[in-house]
């Protein structure tokens, strides 16, 4: 059975080929919104993740064409699932886990990484999925929510998550307001007592679309 799921490039330089299996759905290409390094990203929407796991042919191949003093790092991770504007509200959504419409060029993704103690990961997925995913639709400018579950790492120049929550908004957005405060609740302050380690955050912009 097929395994959809991402791949994020990461490096320091953009990408000289594009990765080529025919798994890919979409191509997001990111610069960095933050001040943080990597500078540069790839999402690639797949509709299969397993070759990718099963084998490192292919990131092999990517990290010798590389033209960084630093191999990209590769993050892959299996969909768990997701939120539209369509049904911002209510229970998330195993599929589709692409974008019914893609982010304008621009716009804003916000990578968020937890590692919740492994006996408490039931806790984690009931807080993102009954309460805190729900509070961030509410941040004006929120267009989507995707949800990842770490699979495979290739690369040693970064630092990764078990869990990661991927939210799309307009380049004007309400991060930071008063909305996006009230996403910390109690629940939350408990979920990151009970972490593992800390938080990861990323935050990027929208350079490219590509639709296969």
């Amino acid at each position: 059975m097929a395994v959809p799921g991402i791949l994020i490039r990461l490096s320091d330089k953009p990408a000289v080929h594009a990765l080529a299996t025919p798994s890919i759905e979409t191509t997001y290409t990111l610069s960095a919104g933050d001040s943080e390094t990597p500078s540069h990203a790839i999402i690639y929407f797949l509709s299969d993740i397993s070759s990718l796991i099963n084998s490192n042919s292919l990131y092999e191949s990517d990290k010798a064409s590389s033209e960084s003093s630093t191999p990209p790092s590769w993050i892959i991770c299996k969909f768990i699932n997701g939120r539209d504007t369509t049904n911002p509200s209510g229970a998330p959504k195993t599929n589709p886990h692409t974008l019914a419409t893609p982010p304008p060029l621009g716009s804003t993704i916000v990578m968020n990484g937890s590692t919740p103690r492994p006996d408490k990961e039931s806790d984690y997925h009931a807080w993102y999925d009954e309460e805190h995913g729900g509070k961030l639709a509410l941040v004006p400018g929120w267009r989507g929510m995707r949800r990842y579950a770490l699979a495979k790492v290739y690369g040693e120049e970064v630092e990764t998550a078990t869990f990661y929550g991927v939210n799309f908004y307009d380049e004007v957005n309400g991060l930071g307001g008063p909305e996006w405060k009230a996403g910390v609740t109690e629940w939350t302050h408990r979920i990151r007592q009970n972490a593992a380690k800390g938080n990861l955050r990323r935050v990027w912009r929208v350079e490219q679309v590509r639709e296969e």
